[in-house]
């Protein structure tokens, strides 16, 4: 533990007077899964010694409500033994420090018995007041904190949230760059994320101490969710809470907070550590914390990352992104150990390195080089050729086939590679381990994103491509619209295929329904027919077309009684130029309880399935009835249908 609390005591020792209970310092909640529905949850509050406030509590209250914020307990758990964090600094033997720190903690346990419930639970503990030197929050020693987590519905799983093995330095040298890590075990195996995030009060100065309501120092019960969120005086926000000259960041995937700060005070911020199976939050554990910016005298240790460390660092290849973890120090040194040039040196804090060839190259690092206080630090590299990953499918891409058959390819492959592919959770197999996939289909046709990732040594490396499957891919031509004369024989010709399948909306005569030209004839009683041809290739892959037959004892008069507004140029209108030439007639259209939704007066084979508005009319069977003067020159159904097979 590096960079403990130097400036905190001085301030605090001078408004104490001014503080109630301004004691805590941080704080958080958690919990660990035993098994048998068993949780062993864990509360560590961390106070200032020397701050002049109220000591730890004896009994620290933690409410469990369910999602429903019904109250389901409250525990009372006995405070456990205070550990003194004093003095942690004093290893280094370029670093001066005070002899009087004064910083503590004291965790509180129990063990309860929730069985799986929907929605989950939530723990919670609230506990006032806050130090009232606060410098980034409004009013800071009147309000106090809240420290929750949640336990996921229905946890059948025994799910075990994120644990902090060692409190986080809650010191920062003013002007000096910082480097805090957050020790973090997780038990079940799950990834975990990092990031600055909202804080919340919790209790108030109103009193009641022993059993007061949400505003008193000690609310008993616990308050449940919402909680109130700190509000952060201007410019400070929960995202950036510290002041710096290089804003303080948190690593996402490590969890190291960087910073440099440059205004000496104190200041809170929050800490989230969450945890994700699947995609899916699990629990996220929220540290509460202070941090006090002071002037430092800081230590010089030259560190860096190595790949027993990080292994992930030589994912690369043979280019190799070093970073510097050294800390106090404005001035580096690398040598990268590559013997066929001289040239492998950099002085800055992250460089990038190719080698020639794949080896084992011993880096060197020196802090401060030449200087007092300088440290160096050497680290074996073994650089190995780059992975290249890729993948090959074969198969017949049509959702009435599919099967297909995947196998990954690449060069410099370790030996030790573990194969993941995901094929979507509309796949009938979506996870296949082991380099190859075999018989793999969809349920629904559509664009498909096959993923495939490559694990070796603490790397991975992700390809994914895009295989559309689709439903009625193949080229089916039936034919176009026609009219004959009623009672007469008609021959379909479809384009080739392997096997062909004929139907019509209406009853037909068809000498061969699986030919690929069938003869068919129509009842007496149609006047038009929808007919259809689902046609097969070699490969089993289908394909669908329709054309309109329009049937009529005189041709020269048909009126073709079904519209399709859909825009694609085919029967997007009603057609009487044969009875209409001049476009002198009216039309009038009705729907089926016989009102009038279109008229106009001199018809121009223009109306499009619409009201007299323009509106689109809903698909169905209308009435139609064209008038020239006083002459009623033809009446009868019109259908409009948008949208066809």
């Amino acid at each position: 533990m590096k960079n403990r609390l130097f400036l905190w005591i001085l301030i605090l020792v001078i408004s104490a007077p001014a503080i109630k209970a301004a004691h805590l310092i941080g704080g958080e909640i958690t919990y660990t899964c035993q098994g048998n529905n068993l949780y062993t949850v864990s509360l560590r509050v961390y106070r200032d010694c020397q701050g002049g406030g109220a000591a730890f509590d004896g009994v620290a209250n933690v409410a469990i409500y369910d999602i429903n914020n019904q109250l389901i307990q409250t525990l009372g758990i006995p405070r456990g033994q205070i550990i003194s964090l004093n003095n942690s600094l004093t290893s280094d033997p370029c670093v001066s420090v005070p002899a009087n720190l004064c910083v503590e903690y004291a965790d509180y346990v129990d063990t309860i018995t929730l069985p799986p419930l929907v929605g989950g639970y939530t723990l919670v503990h609230q506990r006032c007041c806050r130090n009232a030197v606060i410098g980034n929050v409004s009013n800071p020693g009147s309000i106090g904190n809240t420290y929750s987590v949640r336990i996921p519905s229905m946890d059948t799983t025994c799910n075990s949230a994120p644990q902090i093995v060692r409190p986080p330095d809650n010191v920062l040298c003013l002007n000096r760059p910082a480097s805090i890590d957050i020790q973090v075990t997780e038990a079940d195996g799950d990834s975990l994320s990092f990031d600055l995030c909202q804080i919340f009060a919790g209790g108030g100065s109103a009193g009641g101490g022993g059993g007061g309501n949400c505003f008193s120092v000690i609310p008993n019960p616990p308050c449940p969710p919402p909680f109130t969120p700190v509000q952060f005086a201007a410019p400070y926000t929960f995202s950036n809470p510290i002041p710096a000259s290089s804003n303080f960041t948190i690593n996402p995937r490590t969890g190291r907070i960087r910073g440099q700060s440059n205004q000496a005070g104190i200041y809170v911020a929050g800490i989230c550590i969450t945890e994700w199976r699947d995609g899916q939050i699990m629990s996220t554990v929220r540290l509460d914390y202070q941090f006090a910016v002071t002037q430092c005298t800081q230590n010089v240790v030259s560190d860096m990352v190595t790949p027993i460390e990080d292994p992930t660092i030589l994912c690369d290849g043979l280019t190799v992104l070093f970073e510097s973890e050294t800390q106090n120090t404005n001035d580096l040194l690398w040598n990268f150990g590559d013997h066929t040039t001289n040239r492998d040196t950099s002085t800055a804090a992250n460089p990038t390195w190719t080698y020639p060839s794949p080896g084992t190259y011993l880096v060197t690092l020196v802090a401060n080089p030449g200087q007092t206080c300088s440290d160096t630090m050497f680290a074996p590299f073994e650089v190995k050729a780059p992975v290249q990953a890729d993948f090959l499918w074969d198969g017949v891409p049509c959702f009435e086939v599919q099967d297909l058959r995947f196998e990954a390819t690449g060069s410099n492959v370790r030996p030790n590679t573990r194969y993941e592919w995901e094929f979507g959770a509309d796949a009938l197999i979506p996870f296949v381990t082991g380099p190859r996939a075999f018989g793999i289909s969809w349920v629904q046709p559509g664009r498909k994103p096959v993923k495939l990732t490559l694990y070796w040594d603490s790397c991975s490396q992700t390809v994914i491509d895009t295989i559309d499957i689709q439903r009625g891919n193949v080229f089916v031509d039936a034919g176009p619209d026609t009219a004959i004369q009623r009672g007469s024989e008609l021959r379909l010709n479809a384009n080739y295929g392997s096997d062909y399948y004929w139907y019509a909306s209406s009853p037909i005569e068809i000498d061969n329904p699986f030919g690929r030209s069938p003869s068919i004839r129509f009842r007496r009683e149609d006047d038009t027919v929808l007919v259809y041809l689902i046609l097969t290739d070699q490969y089993g892959c289908k394909g669908k077309d329709s054309l309109w037959v329009y049937i009529s004892d005189d041709l020269d008069q048909v009126v073709y009684n079904i519209i399709t507004p859909n825009g694609d140029g085919l029967n997007d209108f009603f057609d009487l130029k044969h009875i209409n030439p001049a476009g002198n007639c009216g039309l009038t259209i009705m729907n089926r309880w016989g009102s009038v939704v279109y008229r106009d007066e001199a018809y121009g084979n223009d109306w499009f399935g619409t009201d007299q508005d323009g509106n689109p009319l809903p698909d169905g069977t209308y009435y139609y009835v064209v008038q020239c003067g006083l002459e009623v020159r033809s009446t009868g159904p019109i259908t409009i249908q948008n949208f066809t097979d």
